[in-house]
């Protein structure tokens, strides 16, 4: 219990660190800060991270809305006591304007810890590619659509 209290408060640290040095961060890092705290509230499995990161015009073409998605990985968390992830951006890709962006995320999804890539396979582990599209919100990168589809454990070599 005292190890599992300590896990969330580095957490949260790491989320309060990263939000804080966005601002002198390249847009890719600021990117690659916002995929990590994505990563980390699910794992916490909070629903109020995760909307904290998500735009709030969000669609995509299986939930709809930021609502419905939402609503989605609720429904997620109360299936899976246990979330662990293990995550690779392969490429970030800013436009020329700078407000927007896609990222390609590949995301290992276990119910125990995963410590390396190629545990992912023996562990029965879902394996997805994530297409992420991320605006600018102020100081911030939050997503706005993604995509997602099966990937394949070549994939996670890393």
């Amino acid at each position: 219990m005292k190890k599992l209290s300590i896990i969330k408060l580095l957490s949260v640290s790491l989320l309060t660190l990263t939000a804080c040095s966005q601002d002198t961060n390249s847009p890719e890092q600021q990117i690659q800060n916002t995929i990590s705290a994505m990563e980390a509230a699910v794992e916490q499995r909070s629903l109020d991270s995760v909307k904290e990161l998500v735009s709030s015009e969000y669609k995509d073409e299986w939930s709809g809305s930021r609502r419905a998605a939402l609503r989605s990985l609720m429904f997620y968390f109360q299936g899976h006591q246990s979330i662990h992830l293990l995550t690779r951006t392969s490429d970030i890709q800013i436009a020329d304007d700078g407000k927007s962006a896609r990222a390609i995320v590949y995301v290992g999804m276990a119910g125990k810890p995963v410590e390396k890539s190629e545990y992912l396979i023996d562990m029965n582990a879902d394996l997805y590619r994530f297409d992420v599209d991320l605006i600018t919100d102020g100081d911030e990168w939050r997503v706005i659509s993604a995509h997602w589809q099966p990937a394949r454990p070549e994939n996670f070599d890393f």
